[in-house]
């Protein structure tokens, strides 16, 4: 083989070696990289998930309490006073009939 051959086959191999060596590298990097996410996932995404769960989970609770609470009360508001709540559905009703006018949506404009 003649010398430029040779210089072409070291050239070609030193190369190959460290496109090698480069790819190890990115290797060793992407798993670095990978082990830095997973470390930061379990010690602060996981928890603050966690902590965030929990305040809705409260708000949740405490959100059915007063509506439990509020029902409770126009409950016994109502069962002390039936006669004005009666009267008052009547006159809502009144009112957002007349509001409607001859206008009807069940059955319109029959001719």
């Amino acid at each position: 083989m003649s010398q430029m051959g040779n210089d072409m086959k070291n050239i070609r191999d030193d190369a190959t070696a460290a496109g090698g060596r480069l790819a190890d590298d990115a290797r060793a990097e992407l798993a670095r990289l990978r082990s830095q996410v997973e470390r930061l996932m379990e010690e602060r995404v996981t928890p603050a998930l966690g902590h965030a769960a929990e305040t809705v989970e409260d708000y949740t609770r405490r959100a059915r309490h007063s509506i439990e609470d509020n029902a409770t009360a126009l409950s016994d508001t109502v069962r002390a006073q039936p006669l004005l709540f009666v009267a008052a559905a009547a006159f809502g009703g009144y009112v957002v009939g007349r509001l409607m006018g001859n206008r009807t949506y069940v059955y319109p404009d029959r001719k």
